[in-house]
């Protein structure tokens, strides 16, 4: 009986060299790879039934002082234009105020100084990114709070693995930083979040991302790290790894690489809606140093902290306060000490949103408004608080100043300079009359029309729109205003 012996097992293939790339793997299916990575980006979108729109906006709300104009408010009227609100700097140091009327006829106020406004609009998706500074605490705090009036909040907020966390030792540094300074007479005056340490951690390459938290043994390293560096005691190593180690699996469900979102939704058509924190005044490299922030707010931080490509931002909509106000220490040309700034304060209900602290107030300055445009490029203005001034006599613009026994109108960021500086004023007639009831811009009265084109003349920006009131319908708009489209008939034109 013949046999046919069975063939010999081949020998296992060897392992393909470093750097081996397969032999049909051609540069068509390099682009394909690309692709799906992509497609699955934008699956996160089409999970939440988020369409692209017929008309895509990629639109920047940025402040033209040092940033208590009413960001927050234009970006929840802007919100059901738009399918993404992104946050591209600062960080729970923030406040944005929303208010609106609710079903059952009464105004509903949400405070936010985390979450991106706009968000109780369905088919908005809240994006943190990697130039956020993260406090997973105010985080979870804020998205349980909101969850009462928006369900589904928290499935509609995603966070960059890249973003930078805000710790308890952070918080800690921040207030023996002020204590000290003000033992010295040179306190700033910040918001004592520990924005400014967490800055540091960063740049000095040590913070801990939102992505980092999966590694466990990579967190303690960097908490180590900060305890060692911020010359802390050794006890705050374990209290902060407890406390970070409780938002953990919070902060792994929420990351995602927000650039590769950001991005890839921009191209797809999407409008996005990227929401500023603080003002040009307080920007870190261009404001009044060292009265500034740590992070920058000028319209740079959205290609910064962000990644997308700033020339696709083709709308960036300024709020300019029509008088003026500041939290915090620093030069402050046109402030009150007297009557004025009492009564600017009572009628505008200027209290800090993150510090509870009252404003500062005085007039107008046009002087500084003039130099944001210069350095943020605003395509519109939108002028805010017009009823706080109904019942003034007569209302003041800072035109110019003058220093030394001479007028100029230059604003130059520089702290001593501006403390030589008095405030030189335009007076306007007040219009006496209540302009929160009117219900388009052709209704106001002719002395606040002159008002307001002479800031859009001395500006050299067109007016997007004039608020009357807190809430998001309280807002008029001109007609050609660049708003107009955006706000879909949510507002009166004309």
């Amino acid at each position: 009986m013949n046999t046919v012996a069975a063939p010999a097992a081949a020998p296992p293939a060897a392992a393909p060299p470093a750097g081996y790339a397969p032999a049909n793997l051609s540069l068509h299916g390099v682009r394909q790879l690309r692709q799906a990575r992509l497609d699955e980006t934008l699956a996160k979108l089409a999970a939440l039934n988020i369409a692209v729109p017929p008309v895509q906006y990629v639109t920047w709300i940025g402040d033209l002082q040092q940033g208590d104009g009413g960001k927050g408010a234009m970006v929840d009227r802007l919100g059901p234009s738009h399918q993404l609100v992104v946050r591209t700097q600062g960080g729970d140091n923030a406040g944005h105020t929303t208010v609106y009327t609710g079903a059952d006829g009464r105004d509903v106020v949400i405070k936010n100084h985390i979450v991106p406004s706009g968000l109780r609009h369905p088919g908005c998706i809240g994006v943190l990114g990697n130039g956020v500074l993260v406090n997973p605490e105010r985080l979870s705090d804020e998205l349980a709070a909101f969850s009462a009036l928006v369900p589904d909040i928290a499935g509609r907020v995603l966070v960059s693995s890249r973003a930078h966390l805000v710790l308890p030792l952070h918080r800690l540094v921040d207030g023996y930083q002020e204590d000290l300074k003000r033992q010295s007479a040179h306190e700033i005056g910040t918001t004592q979040r520990g924005i400014g340490p967490a800055n540091v951690s960063k740049v000095n390459r040590i913070g801990i991302r939102v992505g980092d938290v999966a590694d466990l043994d990579l967190v303690e390293q960097r908490l180590r790290a900060n305890v060692q560096f911020f010359n802390l005691e050794q006890s705050e190593l374990a209290r902060n790894l407890d406390w970070l180690a409780g938002y953990r699996e919070l902060l792994l469900s929420l990351a995602t690489d927000s650039h590769r979102l950001i991005s890839t939704a921009v191209a797809a058509g999407y409008s996005v809606l990227f929401e500023g924190a603080q003002g040009p005044l307080i920007d870190l490299e261009h404001g009044i140093y060292p009265y500034v922030t740590t992070s920058p707010t000028a319209i740079y931080s959205v290609g910064s902290g962000s990644g997308v490509d700033l020339s696709s931002v083709t709308r960036r909509v300024g709020v300019l306060k029509l008088y003026q106000t500041m939290v915090g220490n620093g030069a402050f040309v046109s402030e009150d000490h007297g009557p004025l700034a009492d009564r600017l304060r009572r009628l505008g209900a200027e209290v800090g949103t993150t510090t509870g602290r009252p404003r500062r107030c005085g007039w107008l300055d046009l002087v500084h408004a003039h130099w944001a445009v210069g350095l943020n490029r605003y395509t519109s203005v939108v002028l805010t608080k017009l009823d706080v001034l109904d019942d003034f006599d007569e209302i003041g613009v800072c035109i110019a100043y003058q220093r030394n026994g001479v007028i100029e109108a230059h604003f130059e960021p520089e702290h001593q300079v501006l403390m030589e500086c008095t405030p030189v004023y335009r007076y306007f007639p007040g219009w006496k009359s209540d302009t929160t009831g009117l219900h388009s811009y052709s209704q106001l009265p002719v002395q606040a029309r002159e008002l307001i084109d002479f800031v859009a003349d001395y500006l050299g920006v067109p007016i997007g729109g004039v608020t009357k009131g807190p809430r998001d319908s309280d807002i008029l708009v001109p007609a050609g205003s660049e708003l107009v489209p955006m706000l879909a008939g949510a507002s009166p034109a004309g």
